[in-house]
């Protein structure tokens, strides 16, 4: 739920894991929805704490606060961000909506870096 912790943690692990082989990183986030359509996610736990976390340990906003703190943005400038990246999603979602299924044979395409011992 912190950007910046996330950032270094994985500065580390990638420079770990170039010297020394894999490594585990594990994050405690927080889920604001169910696991499913079955479970709304609010039986379990109040509508209350849902809302406490979200505005308190929401990684957004968390970043949003410290971008406009330190002004390294303005509101409009972050508005007019989050537009473009709302309009990029809805296009990459577009596409693959429209894009055939790939081949089989792709499955494991992409999924290991060669030369780091698993071909």
């Amino acid at each position: 739920m912190d950007v910046l912790a996330v950032k270094q943690a994985c500065k580390f692990a990638k420079e770990h894991a170039l010297k020394n082989g894999p490594i585990i990183l594990e994050m405690d986030t927080y889920r604001y929805h169910g696991h499913s359509m079955s479970d709304p996610g609010s039986t379990y736990r109040t509508c209350d704490e849902i809302s406490g976390v979200r505005q308190e340990r929401d990684p957004v906003e968390r970043v949003r606060k410290l971008v406009l703190s330190h002004d390294l943005a303005t509101e409009k400038e972050l508005k007019d961000m989050e537009k473009e990246i709302r309009k990029q999603v809805d296009e990459g979602i577009a596409q693959a909506k429209e894009s055939p299924m790939p081949e089989p044979s792709e499955l494991f395409s992409n999924v290991y870096a060669k030369g780091l011992g698993v071909e």
